[in-house]
């Protein structure tokens, strides 16, 4: 009996080896792997939420201050060679990024604090390339009248796609967007304010 119970578990343990020989064309055995624990294991990428849409091609131009300000021959040509642009891209803070390379969900406590007390804020396109975004309205921007950060604040580590007149002057991008068109806090000019 023992004989026969000992047969039939090499009998047993050859056709599992073979069909598991069979089941791996490579001819290697793979070694069993051990199971990760479930927080381990990388998350099904959510898809991706649609950017935000602010700013309209039909809008984006130079303002009538922002004009008027060009005061010389060159600022004109600056002016010139803007361009109606869309840029789709992660809203950042541009401090924190062009200093400490941080953006992403991890970084909106930081960057909203920083938003908030008036460091710059940028789009980082697909292609790595930095735009600061800043207010076009020219004479109510100097004169603390425009802001964004009431706007793209709250959009920070987001996919927007924001239009306005793009700029690129000595390796820098910059975006210049209708505020008030965007809802940016647009302030009464005070009497006698500078020009």
């Amino acid at each position: 009996m023992r004989i026969r119970s000992a047969i039939l578990t090499a009998v047993a343990l050859v056709t599992t080896l073979a069909l598991a020989a069979s089941a791996n064309q490579g001819g290697t055995v793979k070694k069993p792997q051990q199971a990760q624990p479930a927080a381990a294991q990388p998350a099904a990428a959510a898809p991706a939420a649609a950017p935000v849409v602010l700013g309209k091609a039909e809008t984006a131009k130079w303002t009538a201050t922002t004009y008027e300000a060009a005061t010389a021959e060159a600022n004109k040509k600056v002016l010139e060679a803007g361009k109606v642009t869309t840029v789709t891209g992660e809203v950042v803070d541009v401090s924190c990024y062009l200093q400490l390379g941080k953006r992403g969900e991890a970084h909106i406590p930081c960057g909203t604090k920083c938003i908030a007390n008036g460091q710059p804020i940028g789009i980082v396109d697909a292609e790595d390339h930095l735009y600061i975004v800043m207010a076009e309205e020219h004479h109510p921007r100097r004169d603390g009248q425009v802001e964004l950060k009431t706007v793209l604040g709250p959009l920070l580590a987001k996919s927007v796609s924001l239009t306005g007149m793009m700029i690129e002057m000595k390796g820098y991008r910059a975006l210049f967007v209708q505020a008030a068109e965007l809802g940016g806090m647009v302030k009464p000019a005070e009497a006698g304010g500078a020009k």
